[in-house]
């Protein structure tokens, strides 16, 4: 069977949609909707996958090794850090992921805790069904939106990629909510782009960035955040400094300790942030 792309336009035609934020809307509730009607298909090597899953870009060998190694690296960092808070897998009655999409980090993880232990969430909605359907775990509403917030629900609670495209005050909001959902001695685990991503911008490719001012805001306020152009949403790219993140934790959530702070952990250029509910 040929290899399929979940990315149907070349890039650089995708970027001059990107210019016209009305046509690049059209086409991208299109592409959606095209990927719902389709929905999942069996992958060599993964199992089943969602067509609006564009984290697998591709169905060649290449891409889904790509999609398994990468999944496997964030849940290893997972390990790695209820190591440290002095927890581990058996000691996780249950886990969230914030920002779940269509299970990429669940089909891995549920290797090392059950579905019944895990729970998940996504502002879009399909990728968060598709994945507790798929992968045997809970969906929740998103913290925003749910009419009672959870409530030392949760003894992991994990952000992989989600405080890198939001603004500072939808990063506050949602720490605060963070940290009232894990248990006491409950740990949380984020990512977030800082000094090493910021001074390697160029790679993101985008043709709005100014990295200039990336490195200014960083040096200045060790924050900065730009909107995609072409989104209507608060939804872009964000870099935090370290200081300004634990500045941050301690303005939103002070019932959280510092446990570890790795730069560009994360596929070279996410800095991983882990802390422990104090109690």
């Amino acid at each position: 069977m040929p290899s399929l792309s979940t990315k149907l336009i070349p890039p650089g035609m995708l970027n001059v949609i990107k210019r016209s934020p009305a046509l690049y809307a059209a086409g991208r509730k299109a592409r959606f909707a095209l990927g719902s009607r389709l929905g999942a298909r069996p992958v060599a090597g993964i199992g089943r996958a969602h067509y609006n899953d564009f984290m697998l870009t591709s169905t060649a060998p290449d891409r889904v090794a790509s999609y398994v190694t990468g999944a496997r690296q964030f849940v290893d960092i997972l390990e790695t850090a209820l190591k440290e808070a002095g927890r581990d897998w058996d000691s996780v009655g249950r886990a969230l992921e914030i920002g779940c999409g269509y299970g990429r980090i669940v089909r891995e993880l549920s290797r090392r805790l059950p579905g019944n232990r895990l729970a998940v969430c996504d502002v879009i909605d399909e990728g968060a069904r598709f994945t507790a359907a798929e992968f045997g775990a809970s969906q929740v509403p998103v913290m925003e939106r749910a009419a009672a917030k959870p409530d030392a629900a949760y003894d992991l609670i994990y952000l992989l990629s989600v405080y890198t495209h939001l603004p500072r005050d939808f990063v506050v909001s949602n720490l605060r909510d963070v940290g009232r959902a894990l248990k006491p001695g409950g740990v949380a685990v984020f990512t977030i782009h800082g000094q090493g991503s910021a001074e390697t911008a160029e790679r993101y490719e985008q043709y709005w960035l100014d990295k200039p001012a990336v490195l200014a805001a960083m040096a200045q306020a060790g924050y900065y955040y730009a909107r995609y152009p072409y989104y209507t949403d608060e939804y872009g790219l964000t870099w935090f400094a370290r200081d300004a993140v634990e500045r941050l934790v301690t303005e939103a959530a002070p019932e959280l300790e510092l446990v570890s702070y790795r730069p560009m952990q994360l596929d070279a250029h996410q800095d991983v942030f882990v802390y422990r509910k104090r109690g």
